[in-house]
């Protein structure tokens, strides 16, 4: 990439901020663009490990937050280089929490994940130490569903920016956060949502538009 081409990407393609349209009904919109890294159901409020050959790691150590509940479905979402980077609420309601994280020791690279991405291979391998390691704010909203929405930064981000606080009301599309250059969001939706998931690994994804699950 030539330097004018650069800079027109890192410092307006990279911020742009399209309008976007929430589909109506009971339904759960993406929190952000990209590719859809996983859909995992669990039901004991552990997952497997990717760096520990399948070892379950309690919810809460991936989300960053004590979860509403053990069991449900997480989604994990990739943003590519030219994804839009703002994040929006998958479900109207009331911000439950806002709990921003250190990383534990430097954030490390997701350029592999991408990689991962464009080659079609699986998303779990021994180096996906960012799913667990890197800084991340986790959202918490408890609307007619309760959702927690996982910013994750990359080992090149400036900052996690959130825009709510809580106690805020949000309808379901609007604008909660920015994550700098590459990135990870993660959705968890619990099973007491009754929530049937509408997204599969590899669909491009649109925040505010896409249905990732309906209720």
């Amino acid at each position: 990439m030539d330097p004018i081409s650069f800079l027109l990407w890192r410092f307006y393609y990279f911020f742009r901020d399209p309008a976007r349209r929430p589909p109506p009904g009971k339904c759960v919109v993406s929190p952000a663009d990209g590719r859809v890294l996983y859909v995992r159901q669990f039901e004991t409020g552990a997952l497997p490990n990717p760096m520990k050959g399948g070892a379950t790691i309690p919810l809460e150590d991936w989300l960053g937050t004590i979860p509403p509940e053990r069991g449900g479905t997480l989604i994990g979402i990739y943003m590519t280089p030219l994804s839009v980077h703002y994040n929006r609420a998958p479900v109207a309601g009331r911000i439950a929490a806002v709990v921003p994280r250190a990383a534990l020791g430097e954030n490390l690279s997701m350029a592999r994940a991408f990689m991962r991405l464009v080659w079609n291979m699986p998303p779990y391998e021994e180096d996906s130490g960012h799913i667990l390691q890197n800084a991340r704010n986790t959202i918490v909203i408890t609307g007619d569903i309760p959702v927690v929405v996982i910013q994750m930064a990359d080992r090149f981000v400036n900052q996690v920016d959130s825009f709510v606080e809580p106690g805020q009301q949000v309808e379901k599309g609007d604008k909660i956060g920015l994550i700098r250059m590459g990135s990870q969001c993660d959705l968890f939706i619990p099973a007491s949502a009754g929530a049937t998931v509408k997204c599969s690994p590899g669909d491009h994804v649109v925040a505010g538009e896409s249905i990732l699950a309906s209720y």
